[in-house]
């Protein structure tokens, strides 16, 4: 039986970063399980209790995981990062979880939307546990020694997993963020605003680099990967993580059928190995404007993670920056249209005063003088440390 002592392995990272693709890796070998997908209701479950304790704040069952910059509560944060999972969920939550993993994660793992709704856990650490073995019971293999799940935008919840689970390990893996928008681009009708792609992005970079160089508790516990990485090294890439696991690097990691990339999961009978297909297809798919955008709000995480420009770096102002190509309203889901409060408010107010706030970020990133307003650094870049992390690109030489 499964229990908090169990090796455990998350697998997370911003959706369309290779999550899907690393999870299969590692479900492969035969002493791994990695599901893909079937939590994470549980993971919006805890923020939203999260939001409940500290704030008496009741959110709606779509409320999403937030990108903290300029959203969402530094005091839900914060209690975020000091617990464990060991909180009673209040009984609607409960019930709204184990409907929502039913209703939409058991798109991917359809054999747990009945057997899920009969969980009996009463707080979160047991509730994980009881699915994990559900999943276990359900997919398992009898010699799995370590037992995992995929979940993507989870990365700011680590520390409570890592507090009730000493044995769990984490992998982050970040992708050039040209191709994870690029994915997302394809999907007409269903497109984020480009903000929420660079913010979403630039969150999983700081948590890339959080864990592995700035917490104590976590670094011998935590990789991050590259995707590139993974489908040009997968062997040295693999071994790095089943190390960190504790259990010997299997072939069969890489040789078994694999899903056809950005396809919902779906499976094609004669693919195997890794496909190295979607490597650079955002150079085709990505309008000129919308790179520009990229490489200039994300140009200091993506000099430090070796992801090289498209285009000659340029000083943009911010007329520059308003004039280029951006996601059309049309485009994007139901939910962004709304979040960005229609059509008008979304190419007037909303875009002017998102561009000006990425100009103070990028002006306190090129600021020749050492910035001492804590607030404003904590807004913008989450801790002191990491805002001096992305200045060191300024010292960088190209190829660096």
């Amino acid at each position: 039986m499964i229990n908090n002592q169990s090796k455990m392995i998350l697998v997370t990272g911003l959706a369309r970063s290779g999550t899907t693709l690393l999870s299969e890796c590692l479900d492969h070998h035969p002493k791994l399980m990695c599901i893909a997908d079937p939590m994470n209701e549980f993971f919006k479950g805890f923020m939203r209790y999260a939001y409940l304790k500290v704030e008496g704040e009741r959110k709606s069952v779509g409320y999403p995981i937030d990108n903290f910059f300029f959203s969402g509560s530094q005091k839900v944060n914060a209690f975020i990062d000091s617990k464990d999972l060991n909180h009673p969920i209040p009984e609607y939550l409960k019930t709204e979880i184990l409907e929502r993993i039913a209703e939409r994660d058991g798109e991917y793992c359809p054999e747990i939307i009945e057997p899920v709704k009969l969980c009996k856990a009463t707080n979160f650490e047991d509730l994980f546990i009881e699915i994990l073995q559900l999943l276990f019971d359900t997919y398992g293999d009898p010699g799995t020694e370590c037992y995992g799940v995929k979940t993507a935008w989870c990365e700011q919840l680590l520390k409570p997993l890592s507090r009730s689970f000493p044995n769990m390990s984490f992998v982050n893996i970040v992708r050039d963020p040209r191709a994870v928008i690029a994915s997302n681009y394809q999907a007409d009708g269903s497109r984020f605003p480009l903000f929420l792609n660079i913010r979403d992005w630039r969150k999983s970079v700081y948590y890339n680099w959080k864990y592995q160089f700035d917490d104590a508790e976590l670094k011998d516990r935590f990789i991050g990967v590259r995707y590139e990485d993974l489908v040009a090294q997968p062997e040295q890439v693999l071994k790095a993580v089943t190390d960190m696991i504790g259990v010997a690097y299997s072939e069969e990691m890489t040789g078994k059928g694999f899903k056809k990339p950005n396809s919902s999961y779906q499976v094609e009978s004669n693919t195997t190995g890794i496909s190295k297909g979607s490597k650079d297809k955002w150079k085709v798919v990505l309008p000129q404007g919308v790179i520009l955008q990229t490489e200039v709000y994300c140009g200091r995480e993506m000099k430090l993670l070796n992801y090289p420009n498209a285009f000659p770096e340029i000083a943009y102002d911010a007329d520059s920056l308003l004039a280029l190509e951006d996601i059309r309203f049309e485009s994007m889901s139901g939910w962004c249209q709304d979040l960005v409060q229609g059509k008008e408010y979304y190419e007037g107010v909303w875009k002017k005063n998102n561009v000006y706030l990425e100009m103070i970020r990028l002006n306190l990133l090129n600021d020749t003088l050492e910035n001492n307003n804590p607030g404003m650094l904590t807004a913008f870049f989450y801790q002191q440390n990491y805002y001096q992390w992305l200045r060191s690109a300024n010292e960088m030489q190209p190829g660096q």
